[in-house]
């Protein structure tokens, strides 16, 4: 009997810890299992996902930051992955998204190379590598390496309230044959803010600059000024959802790493309209109060998720939100060196998204 006790007494404790594994300390399950090596970034550098899926034979790409970008393939989420090596971007190129519009994909990184005084702005914060980005478009029918067709920057103009980084892109349908191309944007400063593309999305709009709106800010304990950026707006059922990463998302200059409450973690507010007008779940303004839902943080192993991006997939059965983390050790209490992507899927059943455990059911039917 005493035998038997201790063997179900250490089957529960095998089964809680599982558990713990699966939801996570604040019920945020862990990132889906893959087979073979996890796409990851082996230095102390973002990865910055970027995922897709090619229409033509449901082959999965996923493009990340790192020294003149990297790609990653598989036909399942799951895995197996295959490291295709270089994405031969740009040297300073970074944080790529990529979107697709009628049978084109359209690609967006980050860039540190244009030089704002040859177009006249004076302010020598120009010169300072985290206030000097623009944002460069490429176009491909194949998502293949080589095969982007480079448009150059988008002539967003410089302003001490944004940061010209980390795009996203939505296009909304109004009917009628008629749509628009919203580019959401932004990395500290004042947060995330939006401007209209034209068709197709290579370049801003007829007086978009002056049709700029602002979208997000929110703050945290060790960064009051808000450490808002990676922004992605995904429309489901009636709403406009707009997730963004807030905290740090590296170490700091000289290292170390933020607390726990200052690290990346996921946010989410929604909108009746693509433009303006986002909330959180309490009803707080998302732009001007530093509204913002935690939908998704660090829990267990799992070390300042974000850099996220949403994708509608036939193999995981609806929307999944991807990000970036660092793997962590709770035992030391020290994060790793390195970045790791991860998936889970989303529920929307409450209106607001959950990250929930998603079971491989099925297998991915090709198109």
């Amino acid at each position: 009997m005493l035998a038997t006790k201790r063997l179900v007494s250490l089957t529960g404790l095998i089964v809680g810890l599982l558990s713990e594994r699966v939801l996570g300390q604040d019920g945020w399950p862990a990132p889906e299992v893959m087979k073979g090596t996890i796409p990851n970034n082996p230095i102390a550098q973002t990865l910055d996902p970027a995922l897709i899926r090619r229409e033509s034979d449901g082959k999965l790409f996923l493009y990340t930051t790192g020294k003149n970008g990297s790609l990653w393939t598989a036909d399942s989420l799951y895995g197996p992955w295959t490291h295709e090596g270089s994405a031969k971007f740009r040297e300073y190129g970074g944080a790529p998204s990529i979107h697709r519009v009628d049978d084109t994909y359209y690609l967006y990184i980050n860039n540190h190379e244009f030089d704002y005084s040859t177009v006249g702005v004076t302010d020598p914060a120009i010169h300072n590598w985290a206030h000097n980005s623009s944002i460069l478009a490429a176009s491909s029918k194949t998502l293949e390496i080589g095969d982007w067709q480079w448009h150059g920057r988008l002539e967003i103009d410089w302003a001490k309230k944004y940061n010209i980084l980390d795009a996203a892109l939505l296009t909304v349908d109004d009917g009628g044959g008629k749509r628009r191309n919203l580019l959401s944007f932004g990395s500290y400063q004042q947060g995330v803010f939006q401007i209209p593309l034209a068709d197709p999305p290579v370049k801003i709009a007829d007086g978009a600059n002056a049709d700029t709106t602002h979208l997000a800010n929110n703050q945290t304990k060790a960064f009051d000024t808000g450490p808002t950026e990676a922004s992605y707006i995904f429309k489901w059922n009636d709403w406009y959802y707009m997730f963004f990463s807030s905290g740090r998302c590296c170490k700091q200059p000289d290292g170390h790493w933020v607390g726990r409450g200052d690290v990346y973690k996921v946010m989410v507010c929604r909108s009746k309209k693509p433009r303006s007008g986002y909330v959180d779940d309490k009803g707080v303004d998302c732009a001007n109060n530093s509204g913002g839902k935690e939908m998704l943080g660090t829990h267990n192993d799992i070390w300042a998720p974000g850099g996220q991006g949403i994708l509608v997939d036939d193999e995981a059965g609806g929307p999944i939100i991807y990000y970036h983390y660092v793997p962590y050790d709770v035992q030391t209490k020290t994060p790793a060196n390195e970045f790791r992507f991860g998936w889970n899927k989303l529920d929307f059943s409450s209106g607001w998204p959950t990250v929930v455990k998603q079971s491989q059911s099925r297998k991915y039917r090709k198109f």
